[in-house]
């Protein structure tokens, strides 16, 4: 049998799952810090890095024993735990997480996190897996920043009800609030027009789907 892909058409039960204080305030200031002391440079989208999809600036947080494994470890326990009791997807690994800076007038357009096809199996990181599940974590206190609403597409409703199709989640801009939800549904960041937006990013990997 080979392998399928899952694609945008796939409809789901559980389109997102909302976490709320995932991460205490002390450990939000903490990934705050680890991810200012890394150094900044202005978001790309892969494959394609001249676009102007995306306006933030990032710092990649490397899975390192010494300074980080305590952010890989928390990050893992709230996914896998989500994933079992929603999902039920194999897991692999979680690629290099991203500490994300919104400021004024910045954003992230419509798009998806997962590929059109599975890393290539001779790529040393991951070789063969494609996300799977991805992982937004709200380090900055919703009401220090306007804008930066977090939208995705559901596919739960049809493309004209786009009030119950897309969903902005509000609910979702407490400090330390999570939005865990899979990889190839569209989603995207509103422009923040006041304050700045902080977050760190994760995309969890696995098998094909067959």
């Amino acid at each position: 049998m080979g392998f399928g892909k899952l694609t945008p058409e796939m409809r789901l039960e559980h389109p997102f799952c909302i976490v709320d204080q995932a991460f205490a305030p002390a450990l939000c200031e903490r990934v705050v810090e680890l991810g200012q002391s890394i150094e900044p440079m202005a978001a790309e989208v892969a494959r394609d890095p001249t676009n102007s999809v995306r306006d933030s600036t990032v710092a990649w947080i490397a899975q390192s024993p010494d300074t980080a494994a305590w952010l890989y470890d928390a990050v893992d326990q709230l996914v896998q735990a989500t994933n079992a009791r929603l999902w039920k997807w194999r897991l692999s690994t979680v690629e290099s997480m991203q500490f994300t800076v919104y400021g004024r007038d910045q954003y992230y357009e419509w798009h998806a996190d997962q590929r059109k096809r599975p890393y290539p199996d001779d790529d040393p990181r991951w070789p063969g897996l494609v996300r799977k599940l991805s992982v937004t974590i709200n380090l900055t206190a919703g009401e220090s920043y306007d804008g930066g609403d977090f939208m995705v597409e559901t596919l739960n409703a049809t493309p004209d009800d786009t009030d119950r199709r897309l969903r902005t989640l509000t609910e979702a801009r407490g400090l330390g609030a999570a939005i865990i939800f899979p990889s190839h549904l569209f989603h995207r960041v509103t422009p923040v027009t006041a304050g700045t937006r902080r977050s760190l990013v994760g995309w969890f990997l696995g098998p094909p789907f067959a």
